[in-house]
């Protein structure tokens, strides 16, 4: 046994000794076959130093660094990525990157419908409500943001919710984020019209929050205008109308909570119903796997959409 024990211990050690001796072939061997990019980024000195550059200075101009087929320059001023076609003889192709600065600007050319739109707006005792007008205009497609039918590439829609609670977090939503994403606002939020105002003033399309009951009520509330299952149907329709008087412009609603309420069809449809003959549209945020909302919005005809992420 101690025979084994020393035969082993030999057989390691001569392997450690190997590997220590060869250690630096086999690195060298590595460093040959590992792949070898080199960068050099030199910044363009400053205006006042370049005026006193002569005809044979241009080696201290910026220096640029390939990178396999993209070729990046880095400037003091500007930065941009260039598309460096493989020995085709073809011009090279400038596409400049968008800068955080503008990154929430409104599209050029994309300007959204004017709100509000008064032939839109039906004037109750709850306040102004979204209507279809008489020449059958819905306030869905009219405050929706265009888009180019011709481009067939596919789409994903993207919508940042809940918004207007929290004004410094709101306010770079709307200013930072592209004027493509939607977004949504609760219908709590203090100067709900301004929000949304600021945020089609930016390009966004915009929806508002609809409180309903969850499963785990009153552990959460979705607060004083949620509807709830305890309600009648005209306390659950008084408390909807709260929500979509609070602003103008918005092309439909998301459901805030809601999984409790949004499984009984019998309470959801008259809700739904409104919303159609309003000319709205639904977002159903499926807090629930048992929601029968995309059921009923099928058989009521009305504009509907669902997070799928």
């Amino acid at each position: 046994m101690f025979a084994g024990w020393a035969a082993a211990m030999v057989l390691v050690g001569g392997l450690i000794g190997y590997l220590w001796m060869a250690s630096e072939s086999i690195e060298a061997e590595l460093r040959e076959q590992r792949p070898q990019i080199t960068v050099k980024v030199k910044l363009e000195p400053p205006k006042s130093d370049q005026a006193g550059l002569g005809a044979g200075d241009e080696g201290k101009t910026a220096e640029r660094a390939t990178l396999g087929k993209k070729e990046v320059i880095a400037s003091e001023q500007r930065a941009k990525v260039v598309d460096k076609p493989e020995e085709t003889g073809q011009a090279e192709i400038e596409r400049p990157q968008k800068s955080a600065a503008t990154a929430g600007a409104a599209d050029a050319g994309v300007v959204l419908h004017p709100h509000p739109d008064l032939k839109l707006i039906e004037e109750t005792d709850q306040g102004p409500l979204p209507r279809i007008d008489e020449e059958g205009r819905q306030p869905w497609r009219v405050y929706s943001r265009p888009f180019d039918e011709m481009d067939t590439r596919s789409r994903i829609a993207i919508v940042v919710t809940h918004l207007g609670l929290a004004p410094q977090q709101t306010q770079d939503a709307i200013v930072k984020l592209p004027s493509e994403v939607t977004l949504g606002f609760a219908p709590y939020a203090r100067g709900l019209n301004d929000w949304v105002q600021q945020a089609r003033d930016n390009g966004h399309e915009v929806l508002i929050g609809l409180p309903m009951e969850p499963s785990d009520y009153p552990r959460n509330d979705p607060g004083p205008n949620g509807l709830m299952l305890a309600n009648s149907q005209e306390e659950n329709i008084k408390r909807l109308n709260w929500v979509l008087s609070r602003a103008t412009g918005y092309v439909g609603v998301f459901d805030f909570m809601g999984s409790r309420f949004t499984a009984e069809e019998q309470s959801l449809k008259p809700i739904l119903e409104q919303l159609k003959n309003r000319g709205l549209m639904m977002l159903d945020t499926r807090d629930s796997s048992l929601s029968t909302m995309g059921a009923v919005a099928q058989d009521l005809r009305l504009p509907y959409s669902a997070v799928d992420i």
